[in-house]
């Protein structure tokens, strides 16, 4: 897991990534609100939203080498209020395919991960 802070307010946070998303070609299919689910249910959590995205030309290969793949797929990140910072959460690629034991994809794994590293950096500095 890793986890980074943002420079940026939970709100800016996740406008900055669904925006860097978007210039990455990145679908965007869902984002969940956690903390909104917990105030529904009349509990209370830190503001945290789940954003889950993802590329067919990215991801397809894994699932074909390991179907279970699929449960991890599309992508997720998490951004969280945690004290007096925001911080962005997500799995490497490689922590992914070790668990599926999909190491063949060695050159898929380093290009998404780094690709994945470039989104984060883009939405968390200033």
């Amino acid at each position: 897991m890793i986890i980074n802070k943002s420079h940026y307010g939970l709100n800016e946070t996740l406008g900055r990534l669904l925006k860097v998303l978007v210039e990455h070609d990145m679908t965007i299919f869902a984002i969940v609100d956690h903390s909104g689910g917990a105030t529904q249910a009349g509990l209370s959590m830190p503001n945290t939203k789940l954003v889950i995205f993802g590329n067919p030309k990215g991801g397809t290969e894994f699932m074909l080498a390991d179907p279970n793949f699929s449960i991890d797929l599309p992508l997720k990140i998490a951004i969280r209020e945690n004290k007096d910072t925001v911080e962005v959460v997500y799995q490497t690629i490689e922590e992914l395919a070790t668990r599926y034991q999909v190491t063949e994809l060695h050159d898929s794994i380093i290009k998404m991960d780094r690709g994945l590293e470039a989104i984060i950096n883009q939405v968390i500095k200033k």
